[in-house]
């Protein structure tokens, strides 16, 4: 599954998911700001770095990567033939000239979006669904007092991620029953687009169904918006916490300031 929690024991999955939220909402702003190939560079490498050190795996990163990869592809290949077309050709490749320009913005945006995407799984991978939830309820709670419903946004969170397997999985069985009735997903992109769409429309009816047994199932254990809640299990911002968040956070400032620019 795509950004799927590994349940392991590493530094990164003790550390409070609050303080990887944080340095990850910064270095994404930065990263809007930043005008250097280095800094996206540095950034990656000590993110696939902690993301390998924490146990995830090669394979593992590899598996999550693959779809964004197909992506950054498509990003690359755009600004190498439209970006730019000003600057000086390098060569030509089936008559479009391949500009300096466009392979800088090429690699620019490619390196951009691959950062965002760590960032994201530096969260996703190393964190369950209850606890990001729970991170996003606690960060933003100052702002239930503004009528901010903190709570429900935490909730609709925590449901959003843990529906993202369950539709895989309704997913993969209609498939599957559809591959039994012979009906056959191989052949050219379009006839796999279009049978794969079919499967579409009986996923969307089974997770209609999930959700409203998922309502009646809140509202049988008295699940009332609005109310006060408790948490299931209290996490305590400790000394690790607050060590990561600093070295975090200074590590992307020196980086930003020495090559950012």
């Amino acid at each position: 599954m795509f950004g799927q929690y590994c349940p392991l024991d590493s530094y990164l999955h003790r550390v409070d998911a609050r303080a990887k939220l944080v340095p990850v909402v910064v270095v994404m702003v930065l990263g809007l700001l930043a005008q250097s190939l280095v800094f996206y560079l540095i950034m990656m490498a000590l993110l696939l770095g902690g993301l390998l050190w924490s146990g995830v795996g090669t394979g593992a990163l590899l598996r999550n990567f693959r779809p964004i990869l197909i992506l950054v592809a498509i990003t690359f290949v755009y600004h190498i033939l439209f970006s730019d077309r000003q600057s000086e050709p390098l060569f030509e490749v089936f008559g479009f000239a391949i500009t300096g320009g466009g392979v800088s913005k090429a690699a620019f945006f490619s390196l951009r979006l691959l950062l965002f995407v760590s960032m994201v799984f530096l969260v996703t991978l190393t964190n369950s669904p209850s606890e990001l939830a729970e991170a996003v309820t606690k960060l933003f709670s100052p702002l239930s007092r503004f009528g901010l419903p903190v709570q429900e946004l935490g909730l609709i969170l925590f449901i959003a991620i843990r529906f993202i397997p369950i539709l895989y999985e309704e997913f993969m069985t209609v498939r599957n029953a559809q591959i039994i009735r012979g009906v056959d997903f191989s052949g050219n992109l379009v006839n796999r687009i279009r049978k794969t769409a079919a499967v579409l429309v009986p996923v969307l009816v089974g997770a209609i169904g999930r959700a409203d047994e998922l309502a009646l199932a809140m509202e049988a254990r008295g699940y009332k918006s609005g109310r006060p809640r408790t948490y299931y299990s209290r996490t305590r911002f400790n000394r690790d916490a607050w060590l990561f968040l600093a070295g975090s956070l200074i590590v992307t400032a020196v980086c930003y300031y020495f090559t950012g620019r």
